[in-house]
């Protein structure tokens, strides 16, 4: 009787440690649920079945985009800076213009979303395509994105018919490490330090 009853003990009180490890999941389990039902709009079941969990996942996201900011704000700094130009950015703040001693040469278009650098693609003054800008601009903008670790997004239309074609700038950005993602639907991205000349649609 003694022994069934230790049994018994033994299913109900099992390691501290074990318990402790059970706890932790059942815990990354929930939050990450809050965190998907926020993200879905559920944000009144979140605040009244959640609260505490809730507002510290709302502060967490508030550091995380004040964060990404300032790290979008680095980048934007850097990319003024490409050899054999003069950037500067344009009244809207949205694009960044680049110049030579005689011409406005190119201007990339940009924002930041969802903690990314969102590329809206870079357009080159048609006496100047094949000379390498766009090569130039691209590789300062990787750089410093690496360095401030932060991904980017890519979604570019061919600029009229003078430009590159669809397939031929997809190329030329998998060479400079963009890739198709399934963060990105109908985007192409460039996670932070990607290899170089290594990313290619099959």
């Amino acid at each position: 009787m003694r022994k069934k009853e230790n049994d018994e003990r033994s299913n109900i009180d099992p390691n501290p440690a074990t318990l402790q490890r059970e706890i932790d999941r059942l815990n990354r389990e929930l939050r990450a649920f809050v965190a998907v039902a926020l993200r879905h709009g559920l944000r009144d079941y979140c605040e009244t079945r959640h609260p505490i969990l809730t507002a510290e996942l709302d502060q967490t996201d508030t550091h995380s985009q004040r964060h990404a900011k300032q790290k979008y704000d680095r980048v934007l700094a850097r990319i003024t800076d490409v050899p054999g130009l003069c950037g500067c950015p344009g009244d809207t703040a949205e694009r960044t213009y680049y110049r030579n001693a005689q011409d406005n040469v190119a201007y990339i278009e940009h924002t930041l979303k969802n903690k990314r650098f969102i590329l809206g693609g870079i357009w080159v003054a048609p006496r100047y395509r094949g000379k390498g800008c766009a090569h130039n601009i691209l590789r300062v903008l990787v750089e410093a994105a690496d360095d401030a670790d932060l991904g980017i997004e890519l979604y570019h239309e061919p600029f009229g018919e003078e430009g590159l074609r669809a397939q031929e700038l997809e190329a030329f950005y998998n060479r400079h490490g963009f890739a198709w993602h399934d963060s990105a639907p109908g985007g192409l991205v460039r996670l932070p330090r990607s290899p170089l000349d290594l990313y290619t649609r099959s």
